[in-house]
């Protein structure tokens, strides 16, 4: 199944300069757990609920998105499989995805996106698996997106 037919069009994103304390007040009321970060209409970044409590919290005063965002940014087309999404997800043992299409925001998908049709259960039950095992020196290993 191509990941157009289950990601979702409606995404809530931010910018650098917005304070992560918002932020993270619009995801907890939103019940999400990241947003990408843009830069105009291109993603720049994606700051998660995990940069948040990693990179921010233990640092005084008001950090900004820009200074706790990470800056790799993994993504997949539109036309990509629920099977190559599940893929890239395990190997970078993330569970949200971006979906682009000529370096415009399209779409986001989540591993929740790709386990409710019946015919991807079985990638999305692999890619969770796969994200599931723990990371090798996890502090040097942050969440990347691409």
């Amino acid at each position: 199944m191509k990941i157009e037919n289950v990601m979702t069009r409606d995404i809530v994103t931010c910018s650098p300069n917005d304070l992560v304390h918002e932020i993270a007040q619009s995801m907890r009321a939103l019940d999400i757990g990241c947003m990408p970060v843009m830069d105009q209409q291109r993603v720049i970044g994606m700051i998660t609920d995990r940069d948040i409590v990693t990179r921010a919290v233990a640092k005084p005063g008001h950090p900004y998105v820009k200074d706790v965002m990470t800056k790799e940014v993994i993504s997949v087309g539109p036309n990509a499989t629920t099977e190559e999404a599940a893929e890239i997800m395990a190997q970078h043992k993330i569970r949200r995805i971006p979906v682009i299409k000529n370096d415009h925001l399209i779409g986001f998908v989540a591993l929740a996106d790709i386990a409710v049709p019946a015919e991807t259960v079985a990638d999305a039950s692999l890619a969770l698996h796969q994200i599931s095992e723990p990371r090798h020196n996890e502090e040097q290993s942050p969440e990347t997106y691409h």
